[in-house]
């Protein structure tokens, strides 16, 4: 009886033959998955609506789609008269460009979203024009092909009125690029008299 219960577990053992392959070893063959296609070098981001985005008239036709990659665009203003790339020194560059009553174009190093807050110091003197009755629009520039809304940029607060004073004479103008809606310039035009 041991004899045959060691034949039994010897044959259990056995090598399958030959011709039943992998399979009849109990190994399973995964087949091999398909290749997937290359990455897209910029896949399509989706658009996030604009908080404060004005809705398209349904009657106004938008046009052909705009190409796959756009051209940027040039800046509004091309020799702005003051750059904002650094907060520090910014307040006594802008009060005295502004005390001598002309319009003041700061053109930002690095443009932020308009549908966010003005970056310290500057949002301070966007401010005090609102506060002191001045008007504070955006104006998008870039816009033929792109069918893009307007919209108009938060304003904030910060530090007292007096050291923003200069900016009461003022009105300003945020330069929103249609393309990717960030502010890329502010003009601070001298305000006139209203009715």
């Amino acid at each position: 009886m041991a004899a045959s219960a060691n034949a039994l577990a010897q044959q259990d053992n056995a090598p399958p033959p030959s011709d039943q392959g992998a399979a009849g070893r109990g190994v399973r063959i995964v087949p091999p998955e398909p290749v997937s296609p290359p990455p897209v070098a910029n896949p399509p981001q989706p658009v996030a609506p604009v908080a404060n985005a004005v809705a398209a008239d349904p009657a106004v036709a938008v046009g052909p789609a705009a190409p796959a990659a756009l051209k940027p665009c040039d800046r509004p203003v091309s020799r702005p008269n003051l750059r904002f790339d650094q907060p520090d020194g910014f307040d006594s560059r802008l009060r005295s460009k502004l005390r001598r009553g002309r319009t003041v174009v700061v053109d930002l190093a690095t443009p932020y979203a308009a549908d966010k807050e003005a970056p310290l110091p500057l949002g301070a003197w966007l401010n005090e024009v609102k506060q002191s009755g001045g008007s504070v629009e955006a104006q998008p520039y870039c816009v033929k092909g792109r069918g893009l809304g307007g919209f108009f940029a938060r304003l904030f607060g910060g530090g007292p009125a007096e050291p923003y004073k200069a900016a009461r004479r003022y009105d300003a103008v945020l330069h929103v690029d249609a393309l990717d809606q960030r502010v890329t310039q502010v003009s601070f035009t001298p305000r006139k008299a209203r009715p």
